[in-house]
């Protein structure tokens, strides 16, 4: 018996969601979706409450797993539907070096997205102190660009989880901040989105783009080149 098809509950504005998204859009995985709007509250709903009590997104139920994390999320679907092995490395000590840069992402990288979006969104553009988060956030990039000094990717010398999980939270302070201090960051990221899969990414990115804009009464500086959205 083939196992249950996955499902995930998802709000494509969410950069962590888009990074499964992408991930599945990857290795062609057949899953059910399930959009929770989190800008309308329906993340705190009994019936997802009771899915996930953290009330957040991504979320995937496979059969009796129920994660609730995206970086578990991709390790999962890539330690089931990744045949080649190359996304999330058998070899130890590159696997852990992926984790590194994934563990990077979610406590360094995405905190402090995170963090300046959701002022954003409650006190409105105009009462951020965006230089503050611009040097947060630049910090970052610098860290990224020595990764990027010895390899093409952010953990070694081929594509892994910790690229696809980097690249959707990059891309949204890319709408703000721009890479072109940055030029191995840069060029990782035009590589990264020549990728037929980052397509999952551009639908999501400018919903977000559009809501952030509108909540925080602003506007983005000019948008830069995307992969087309489909």
């Amino acid at each position: 018996m083939s196992d249950p098809k996955p499902i995930l509950y998802y709000d494509d504005r969410s950069p962590p969601v888009r990074s499964c998204l992408i991930l599945i859009r990857l290795l062609a995985i057949d899953v059910e979706l399930r959009f929770v709007d989190l800008f309308m509250g329906a993340q705190f709903e009994k019936a997802f409450l009771s899915v996930n009590p953290q009330h957040s997104v991504p979320v995937l139920v496979h059969d009796e797993l129920v994660l609730t994390d995206s970086h578990a999320i991709l390790i999962h679907l890539a330690e089931k539907f990744d045949v080649a092995g190359t996304l999330w490395p058998k070899e130890h000590d590159a696997r852990i070096q992926v984790l590194n840069r994934m563990l990077f992402e979610c406590s360094f990288l995405f905190r402090r997205d995170s963090d300046f979006m959701s002022e954003i969104v409650r006190r409105g553009f105009a009462n951020v102190d965006v230089a503050h988060h611009e040097r947060k956030l630049t910090e970052a990039y610098g860290i990224m660009e020595q990764y990027l000094e010895r390899h093409d990717y952010m953990a070694g010398d081929q594509l892994t989880l910790a690229d696809i999980s980097i690249v959707t939270t990059l891309s949204t302070v890319n709408l703000m901040f721009r890479l072109s201090h940055w030029p191995r960051l840069e060029r990782w990221f035009a590589a990264m989105q020549q990728l037929d899969a980052y397509a999952a990414n551009c639908t999501g990115l400018e919903k977000l783009r559009q809501t952030i804009q509108r909540i925080g009464d602003f506007q983005f500086p000019a948008s830069v080149s995307h992969t087309a959205v489909d």
